[in-house]
């Protein structure tokens, strides 16, 4: 088991990984603490073996649970249960359930306690760390939300034992985008576990998660609220990325969306000279030793060009004619570039094309 105490602005957040990690919970000795939690995975047991006095609240997966409808509700069960600011609400589950929980605890009575415990590879590597919230509304994804950091984030393997491989390749998208911008040691460590990470062998997967998390927290550490833009480099990946979601009628997983984004983005930043040569080989070469899709002919999905041209024109990373993109300039280092509008465009446009 893994653990760190880290500092962000004015929040410190206890990062716990590895097997049995769940037990920390029976630390919490609050006496009214809610759990939000997803419907597919039946946690109340394992939960309440470590906190037996806890009010479970089960919510959906997908973009219905994330309604403001749904998050009035919730509410109104918290003002039931009469909730005081010391008071906990534990999230379980995937980046649903974090999304939901955070911005609740955000907003109920000026700020709650929150444990994240993530119980997917991807929100183990991604969704619960950052304190990014959002829900949505008319129908636009995460229009509102808040910054809030977690008091806890606690990654138990155990989670993981019934994780389908494929379910893990999406995640391993966002390690290995952590690699290639922020942490060559990380990039190197994947290339020599291979195998043991497939298989997901406990002692690697600990290193792994432990290591994403706190590669994300030490960018959030520099600029928790995206103001001096150094949180952009997170973004890698997901220009292209995201046009591909939106061109598939987000039909895509996100995790492959954002393996080919990487690969599209990293030869824009080879092609324009910020990247040193060989950056897309390496790029490629550890996506296909994970068996992830490095090309848009590999996405078993119709890609409307017209639709995904429209995401690039909507990226929040967008500023009047130009786009300013995260690019790898060689294997664990970055630069910040702002890039015309039209040219990322004419990119994405040859990247799509199937």
């Amino acid at each position: 088991m893994r653990e760190s105490l880290e500092d962000i602005c004015c929040s410190k957040i206890r990062v716990i990984v590895g097997e049995g990690s769940l037990s920390k919970l029976s630390e919490i000795k609050d006496s009214n603490t809610v759990v939000i939690y997803s419907r597919r995975v039946d946690v109340t047991d394992k939960i309440n073996k470590y906190l037996p006095n806890v009010y479970f609240i089960p919510i959906n997966d997908g973009e219905s649970a994330k309604e403001l409808s749904n998050v009035i509700s919730i509410v109104e069960k918290l003002f039931e249960r009469n909730l005081d600011r010391g008071d906990y609400v534990i999230a379980v589950g995937g980046g649903t359930v974090t999304d939901v929980a955070s911005f609740i605890a955000s907003i109920y009575l000026r700020g709650l306690n929150l444990v994240n415990v993530p119980t997917t590879f991807l929100g183990m590597v991604d969704a619960a760390i950052g304190g990014k919230n959002g829900v949505n509304f008319n129908n636009i994804k995460n229009l509102i939300g808040t910054f809030y950091q977690p008091s806890m984030i606690i990654s138990d393997l155990e989670f993981l034992e019934t994780l389908p491989i494929e379910e893990l390749k999406k995640g391993l998208a966002e390690v290995i985008k952590y690699g290639l911008t922020l942490d060559k040691e990380l990039y190197d460590y994947l290339s020599l576990n291979k195998d043991r990470v497939i298989n997901k062998d406990k002692q690697v997967l600990e290193e792994v998660i432990f290591r994403s998390t706190l590669d994300k927290l030490g960018i959030v550490k520099e600029d928790e609220r995206e103001t001096k833009g150094i949180r952009i480099v997170l973004n890698f990946g997901h220009t292209i990325g995201h046009a591909i979601e939106a061109g598939s009628s987000f039909n895509v997983p996100h995790g492959y969306a954002i393996s080919v984004g990487m690969v599209c983005e990293a030869k824009i930043a080879e092609e324009l000279g910020y990247a040193e040569e060989g950056v897309v080989e390496d790029v490629l070469w550890l996506l296909q030793l994970y068996g992830l899709p490095y090309d848009i002919s590999q996405i078993d999905a119709l890609i409307d060009i017209r639709l995904a041209l429209n995401a690039i024109n909507m990226d929040k990373k967008h500023r009047k004619d130009a786009i300013l993109m995260p690019f790898p300039t060689r294997i664990g280092s970055w630069k910040k570039v702002e890039v015309p509008l039209d040219t990322i465009k004419g990119f994405a446009e040859q990247c799509l094309k199937k």
